[in-house]
């Protein structure tokens, strides 16, 4: 029974068995044969492939050892091997093992394919391209290969071209899930929302267990403002426990967005049940609570936006700490600091002449656009332009932990208004500029920054603006930019439009000053308007942003300010209609 004939019908027995998924009866004949025949190269590769199928990838690597040591040349070998060391990630053993089944078989694509996934994986793009490419070659219907560079591609930033590879892989294989997934990923990037949604319910059709899938289509869904289809996508990623944190975190914004609270607090919650670290969950919590009015809470979870990744502000290091209310001030320096947006700066700088109460001699770091406007602003004793050298201070605040610091509740507000102030001069140049008074002023802003994640909730279009606006008034453009799709019909308009004429926020203010009324969607001249104590209507989206909460039409914030609200349609023509009705109500204004 140990001659050579006998040997190879056991070995051909064992195949036979491991090829029909009989695992146990291979595998004992795997191991008669190497009682017979102790040592045997190709008993022991069959022996760790089976160990690479139960997922034991160290005894894998311990036999196809002794396999290729006793039969270097065997290519396939060579491959399963680096197969299993790619699985340990012990990259650079898995890329010689690969070489190595390369120059003993230089036709063998598979191993070209995953020597370029191993690349991929070491951040070695242009090599992984090249092995990819290569497989592609040698194979030309290779469905893998396709999805495998595309993936290279998109890491590169290579988005059309990692979708003519998708597409190339669907072509060959239409039923590829992982396909499906990651060309709707692309489209997702390209923000062609309704494409990607439909490749990710390709996706989930080819494979329904693709979790990821269902939470990619959540996230499309939830873009598109389908928020209870994205709740539902979202469930049922969360049921295949794929990426279950994110997906209870995104759920959560889509209730959010669907003004259901309670519910999205406990979506959040459940996120950070999940991952005890989860930035981005508490964050989203603490725009919840505020929006609800819980500033207690709030507050204290806003400061977790000093954790998030994605967070437009980096956090300062200073060698002074911070100072948040847990410090006295009587003969201190404290250095207060503009973050996010400048409209944050214009909101929460009032809380400068509060600090200065405190005994403390107070210095303000901010962008330049706001240097002169913030001239006026009582409690402080120097204004410094953002990346100026900063002069001695003990203690350091950025702007918005100052609601914190101090405690704020929603009934003691510090809403004391104007805290901000035009110059004489400045409102002397501009009514030159404006000319002799027929009509009631109105200042208008419709549209915000195009790069901001919201802005197509928040703005409107000037189109569907115009007809709501009555000859009766005089119309001026607070707007410095103005959108392509916008800049023809404001010429034709009624709207006086001063573009670059205005340099900074010192001009805005001069401007809104002139005028007897600022309607605006929520951009930074809505709270300048509102710090200057001037009339302000503004226009918001069904969920608007924290600062403005839910089912008010005043803001405690700004005592001068009118909130016009979108009702469950989403939709600006009830908002403009009211405002058109409100404006015939106004002074002046054809009532």
């Amino acid at each position: 029974m140990q001659g050579p004939q006998a040997l190879a019908a056991l070995f051909q027995e064992g195949l036979s068995l491991h090829q029909q998924g009989q695992l146990e009866q291979a595998r004992l004949a795997y191991e008669r044969m190497l009682a017979l025949h102790p040592g045997h190269a190709d008993a022991m590769h069959m022996l760790g492939v089976m160990a690479m199928q139960s997922t034991n990838y160290a005894l894998a690597v311990e036999r196809i050892s002794v396999s290729v040591q006793a039969n270097p040349v065997n290519a396939t070998a060579q491959f399963n091997l680096g197969l299993a060391y790619k699985e340990l990630q012990r990259f650079d053993e898995a890329l010689s093992c690969y070489q190595q089944a390369i120059d003993l078989r230089p036709g063998y694509a598979e191993v070209f394919n995953h020597k370029g996934v191993v690349l991929h994986a070491c951040q070695r793009f242009d090599e992984a391209i090249d092995n990819l490419s290569q497989a592609i070659g040698l194979k030309a219907d290779y469905a893998q290969a396709f999805f495998n560079r595309a993936l290279v591609l998109h890491a590169t930033g290579h988005l059309d071209a990692a979708f003519a590879d998708f597409e190339k892989a669907l072509e060959i294989k239409p039923d590829y899930a992982q396909a499906w997934n990651n060309r709707g990923v692309v489209l997702q990037e390209q923000l062609r929302w309704d494409e990607a949604a439909t490749s990710y319910v390709r996706a989930i059709a080819a494979q329904p267990d693709l979790g990821q899938a269902h939470y990619n289509l959540g996230n499309a869904l939830r873009a598109l403002g389908r928020f209870e289809e994205a709740i539902s996508s979202y469930d049922a990623a969360i049921a295949l426990e794929a990426d279950a944190a994110h997906a209870f975190n995104n759920r959560g914004l889509a209730l959010q967005e669907l003004q259901s609270s309670a519910q999205a607090i406990a979506s959040y919650d459940a996120a950070i049940a999940i991952q005890a670290n989860y930035a981005d969950a508490y964050w989203n919590k603490a725009i919840e609570l505020l929006l609800c009015g819980d500033f207690a809470q709030g507050w204290k979870l806003y400061e977790w936006r000093w954790q998030r990744d994605a967070f437009t502000s980096r956090k300062r290091d200073f060698a002074q700490p911070p100072w948040l209310g847990d410090a006295p001030l009587l003969g201190k320096t404290v250095l207060l600091h503009a973050e996010q947006g400048l409209g944050d700066s214009i909101q929460f700088c009032r809380y400068a002449r509060d600090v200065q109460a405190l005994g403390a001699h107070v210095l303000l770091e901010v962008p330049r656009s706001l240097m002169a406007l913030f001239a006026s602003l009582e409690g402080v004793s120097q204004i410094i332009e953002k990346g100026a050298p900063l002069p001695q201070f003990d203690y350091h605040c950025p702007l918005l932990s100052l609601p914190l610091a101090f405690q704020t509740q929603l009934e003691y507000l510090p809403g004391r208004t104007p805290y901000l102030a035009s110059t004489a001069p400045q409102r002397d140049r501009w009514q030159r500029r404006l000319g002799p008074r027929t009509k009631p002023r109105v200042g208008l802003v419709w549209s915000g920054n195009a790069l901001d994640k919201n802005d197509l909730q928040r703005s409107v279009r000037l189109q569907d603006l115009l007809p709501y606006l009555s000859s009766d008034f005089e119309f001026i453009c607070l707007q410095k930019e103005m959108r392509p799709a916008d800049q023809h019909l404001l010429q034709t308009s009624q709207i006086r439009f001063f573009g670059v004429q205005i340099e900074d926020f010192s001009d805005t203010a001069a401007l809104c000053d002139l005028l007897d009324l600022v309607i605006s969607v929520d951009t930074s001249v809505a709270h300048l308007a509102g710090a200057l104590g001037k009339p302000t209507w503004i226009l918001l989206p069904y969920t608007p942003d924290w600062r403005w909460m839910l089912h008010r039409d005043d803001s405690p914030w700004y005592p001068s300010v009118r909130l016009y609200r979108q009702t469950q349609e989403r939709a600006w023509p009830s908002v403009l209609e009211r405002m058109r009705s409100d404006l015939s109500g106004f002074p002046g204004g054809g009532a």
